[in-house]
């Protein structure tokens, strides 16, 4: 179906007759009826019945009418973009986050953003680290931010954000005794073992990092509850089901009331990186969008200090 063809054949199912269907698209009752018939002509089957003075739907028509929505709806998103550019030399921009950089990072770079940029239309998304580099590929997604993604020859990355993974702990199960001493020395992650532990089911760059890590050591936490996201993990130990790993970012969200924040040592550190797709250039926008969410990284960053809470937890032997 040519586009004028789907334009009229929508027209028509959502006044149900010619006359106002011509009446929406401000052209003649014969313009509409003479594109109709070459539709069907084209088709190979009738689009609608006359049934009492209306035309009906036939079956063929109301399944093909949910992919024209759908196409209509992109048709849209062009048109008003290009209207944008023409009045006001704005634009449009598809982002992308994993989950768990969602809330914390992305939600405020998009507030920063749109407060610059009030004309741009912003098309915000969350996917795992796969699919944004698929959806960047495939020129569905214009910027994303991933935990250190694995490398891509036609992906370009660059750093905009690092942190450290911390231990969080569900209030009513501190790791120690609340006396200053036992709070001034670490707590070796071996004593820490039995405890219910939230482990990682995925095979993301910071799962990774806490498996191998957890095996390098030789430790074999008590997991009886396995996640795929950092934010489900902090739910979780929101809700008492036991102590994880997670990154600083999604940890700063938890509920200083029910989650306790404790450094890890040696550090386990990572790295957000900023993806696009390197046969397209980056555009002043994603370059705003990249800037506001290191932004928002840098400033949420700075909040970490008074959450941690002492003592330590050491992956180093401590004698006991």
């Amino acid at each position: 179906m040519r586009l004028r063809q789907i334009e009229i054949f929508r027209a028509v199912m959502l006044t149900g007759t010619v006359s106002e269907a011509a009446r929406l698209l401000h052209v003649s009752q014969p313009v509409v009826t003479r594109v109709l018939q070459h539709a069907e002509a084209t088709l190979g089957f009738r689009l609608f019945e006359r049934v009492k003075g209306r035309l009906q739907a036939t079956p063929e028509a109301t399944a093909l009418y949910g992919d024209v929505e759908r196409l209509y709806g992109e048709i849209e998103r062009v048109r008003r973009v290009s209207e944008s550019l023409r009045h006001k030399g704005a634009g449009r921009l598809r982002v992308a986050a994993t989950p768990s950089l969602a809330n914390p990072l992305l939600v405020p770079a998009v507030r920063r953003f749109c407060a610059r940029h009030p004309d741009t239309q912003v098309q915000v998304l969350t996917h795992h680290t796969d699919e944004i580099v698929q959806g960047l590929l495939a020129n569905q997604i214009d910027l994303g931010f991933a935990f250190a993604p694995p490398r891509h020859e036609a992906i370009a990355s660059e750093p905009v954000a690092s942190g450290q993974m911390l231990l969080a702990v569900p209030r009513g199960e501190p790791l120690l005794p609340s006396s200053p001493r036992a709070r001034r020395a670490d707590v070796p992650m071996q004593r820490l073992v039995e405890r219910p532990f939230i482990a990682y089911d995925d095979n993301s760059s910071l799962g990774l990092l806490v498996r191998q890590t957890l095996a390098r050591n030789a430790l074999e936490p008590r997991s009886m509850l396995e996640v795929q996201t950092y934010s489900l993990a902090l739910a979780l130990v929101d809700a008492g089901l036991g102590l994880t790993l997670l990154d600083q970012y999604t940890a700063l969200g938890a509920s200083p009331e029910r989650v306790s924040l404790h450094t890890v040592k040696p550090a386990l550190a990572f790295e957000i990186q900023a993806l696009r797709a390197s046969h397209r250039g980056s555009s002043s926008l994603a370059d705003d969008m990249r800037a506001q969410f290191a932004g928002a990284a840098l400033q949420l960053a700075a909040t970490l200090p008074a959450r941690l809470e002492a003592p330590a937890v050491s992956f180093e032997h401590v004698p006991r």
